[in-house]
């Protein structure tokens, strides 16, 4: 079985696709602050082990575990706080046999065979502790790169960033990363009867409110949307427009002209500009279409309805995959 041959969305996409080249398109470095919604081009690696130190869980006692094995309820072991390690100091001392320190939530961990026993679990009398029960090593207390190791893949090539991958970079250290370059789109409306919503609105005619819906909607997907403007049912005048629009930009969506006059006119105009032309014409799907999507010169062309609910559904369906390819994240 085909994969996407009993989903007709899915089956157009493939169809479509073999037609292209997947991106991304280039590359560039740019700053942490400005990275959230690009595309990674390369696997990013733990700069640093994350925690960079061991650190204490809870606030309590920092103590050795050979001095605690054999505490019980019948058997309390007491231990007299030598000090306190504070959250952002260091300790490079030992914590000698009988003695404890206190610690809190994030304070340094020295190596050794350690322990922090919460202050629920002791008695505090005066400069001692009581305690009543055994821990292992380790126990509360977060080791040095137990969530991430130096060296580990932490994010990898296509994923988009967001703020979760942002903290991460951020947490690491990592104040720039390359990303793919945004695909530039340039968008058509068609028909005789569109205006722009700046004019007085007169009986026959609709204002412009794809070309809104659009420019938006390829902005949000991670493309550069450039408008050519609105254009009228004039074929040489379209593909003059379209060849032109296409020499300066990775992609082009046209909404609106999918059939004129009995005539398929964008199917007329797309195969008249540049081969191989027409690629997908309809898809069968009960909301969204009409859809035709085509390419010139490896460059995809999304045609989406006139109908501005259905070009909005037409373009999440099958333009936002296409910025997606360009972006290299399929």
């Amino acid at each position: 079985m085909n994969p996407g041959q009993d989903d007709p969305v899915l089956s157009a996409l493939n169809r479509f696709f073999a037609v292209f080249p997947s991106g991304p398109l280039g590359a560039e470095e740019i700053g942490l602050i400005e990275c959230r919604g690009r595309v990674l081009t390369v696997n990013i690696n733990a700069a640093i082990n994350s925690p960079n130190f061991s650190r204490a869980l809870v606030e309590g006692f920092l103590v050795n575990v050979a001095d605690i094995e054999s505490a019980g309820d019948n058997n309390p072991v007491e231990l007299n706080i030598k000090g306190t390690i504070d959250v952002g100091k260091t300790f490079d001392g030992v914590i000698s046999t009988g003695s404890c320190m206190e610690v809190f939530t994030g304070s340094f961990i020295p190596d050794g065979p350690y322990a922090v026993v919460r202050y629920m679990d002791i008695t505090r009398t005066g400069g001692s502790i009581r305690i009543t029960r055994s821990f292992n090593k380790g126990d509360n207390i977060e080791a040095t790169g137990c969530e991430i190791k130096k060296g580990d893949i932490i994010l990898k090539g296509g994923t988009r960033i967001s703020p979760k991958e942002i903290m991460t970079l951020a947490g690491q250290g990592i104040l720039s990363v390359k990303v793919t370059k945004k695909p530039e789109v340039a968008v058509f409306c068609s028909g005789n009867e569109i205006i722009p919503p700046s004019e007085q609105l007169r009986p026959g005619y609709v204002w412009d409110a794809n070309s809104y819906t659009l420019l938006a909607q390829i902005e949000e997907y991670g493309g550069i949307p450039v408008f050519n403007g609105i254009m009228k049912d004039d074929l040489n005048a379209f593909k003059t427009a379209l060849i032109n629009g296409l020499s300066r930009a990775d992609m082009a969506v046209i909404s609106g002209g999918t059939a004129i006059g009995g005539k398929e006119f964008i199917a007329e105009l797309i195969n008249s500009s540049g081969k191989p032309g027409v690629v997908v014409n309809g898809v069968p799907m009960r909301s969204g279409k009409p859809l035709i999507m085509g390419v010139i010169d490896k460059k995809p062309i999304v045609c989406v309805a006139g109908y501005p609910p259905e070009s909005l559904r037409g373009f999440d369906l099958f333009g936002k995959p296409t910025i997606e390819r360009l972006l290299g994240i399929v």
